[in-house]
C-alpha cells in the first residue's frame, strides 16, 4: 500500500449502482478527495486556490465495493517535472485492493496558461517523498 499521505472514506449508499456495487465515477472522486487532502496538508492548495490542472487520469477496477465500506484512499507523487508532476492512488478496504489510478497535474497561473511548479511546493513535496526536488 501507498504511504505517503492516506485518508479514509466511507462509501454511501447512494455510491453504489443497481448491482450493489459503487459505481466506477465513484472512484475518481476519491483520487480528488486523495489528491486535495494531499495539497491541503502541504499547505499550497486551499478551497479557495488551486494551483494546477488535471492534465490526465486513469483508473484500473480490481475488486467491488460495496455501501457501507471505510476504505483507505493512498496518494503519492511519483514523478516531479518542470510544470507538471505524476500522481498515483490505490483504494484498499480490509487489506484487498479495490481500485488504482494515476494522474498528471499540470501548474497553471489565473489566466491558466502552465508554469513552473514553485520552488516551496517542489521542496514540500520531495521532503515528503524522499525524491529529488529536481529531475
Amino acid at each position: 500500500m501507498l504511504e505517503s499521505f492516506v485518508q479514509e472514506e466511507t462509501f454511501r449508499w447512494s455510491d453504489v449502482d443497481a448491482m450493489g456495487v459503487v459505481n466506477n465515477a465513484v472512484f475518481l472522486t476519491l483520487f480528488e478527495q486523495a489528491r486535495y487532502g494531499y495539497f491541503s496538508s502541504l499547505g499550497v492548495m486551499s478551497a479557495e486556490s488551486f494551483p494546477f490542472v488535471l492534465g490526465s487520469t486513469s483508473a484500473r477496477f480490481e475488486s467491488p465495493g460495496r455501501s457501507g465500506m471505510r476504505v483507505q484512499i493512498s496518494a503519492r507523487v511519483l514523478r516531479l517535472g518542470n510544470k507538471s508532476l505524476d500522481m498515483v492512488y490505490t483504494v484498499h478496504c480490509e487489506g484487498t485492493q479495490l481500485a488504482t489510478g494515476t494522474a498528471t497535474l499540470v501548474w497553471v497561473d489565473a489566466r491558466l496558461a502552465s508554469i513552473t511548479i514553485p520552488d516551496a511546493v517542489r521542496t514540500a513535496i520531495a521532503a515528503r517523498e524522499g525524491i529529488p526536488a529536481r529531475g
